[in-house]
């Protein structure tokens, strides 16, 4: 799944959690950077896969964020992105733009900036790339189904209608094992 997806605790800068708008505009920019698709449902989706395999690969204890998803009708969303993206365009499907994410003309310095801010190490910043390129290539809609295919939304979208509105938080624990369990799975196969 992931190519050098093996990293400990030993190399965190401990307590360090980044802000989340932060984290979403390093995913929109990177996704422009790499010419993909970007809108502010898929930037929701990716900041979810983040957080999930950010737990697997430094431990269920060194979460990259403080917010909890929430299992909206749409997947996973994050209401601090919703907050932040939601003006940016006439809905969450609509394509943003470089100028939703930095007043800066070129995309690479701005990511530059981001990853200064963040103060994340090279191998945190490489595990977040990988899991953008991993899924930054899929479209939004394939990433509400799949989501919606997984346990940790299943799991807090339980007896409502798929159109009935929620806000119920997911677990972070139900994230964490449910994605180390498929790592195990898979590696186990190889």
């Amino acid at each position: 799944m992931f190519k050098n997806f093996h990293f400990c605790a030993a190399d965190l800068k401990h307590g360090v959690m980044v802000n989340i708008l932060d984290l979403a505009k390093y995913v929109g920019l990177s996704l422009i950077v790499r010419e993909m698709s970007v809108s502010h449902l898929k930037i929701q989706k990716l900041v979810y896969y983040i957080q999930a395999w950010y737990m697997v690969a430094f431990g269920r204890e060194h979460t990259l964020i403080e917010d909890v998803p929430q299992a909206w009708v749409n997947g996973p969303v994050y209401r601090a992105i919703f907050d932040e993206y939601k003006d940016k365009s006439a809905n969450m499907c609509d394509h943003l733009k470089l100028s939703d994410f930095t007043t800066e003309t070129d995309a690479s310095k701005a990511i530059a900036q981001l990853v200064e801010k963040m103060q994340l190490t090279k191998e945190q910043i490489e595990t977040i790339d990988q899991i953008i390129m991993l899924y930054g290539s899929k479209s939004q809609n394939f990433l509400i189904f799949q989501t919606h295919s997984e346990l940790p939304w299943c799991e807090k979208r339980d007896g409502l209608l798929p159109y009935e509105k929620s806000q119920t938080p997911m677990s972070l624990d139900t994230m964490y094992n449910y994605y180390l369990e498929r790592y195990q799975r898979n590696h186990a196969a190889n």
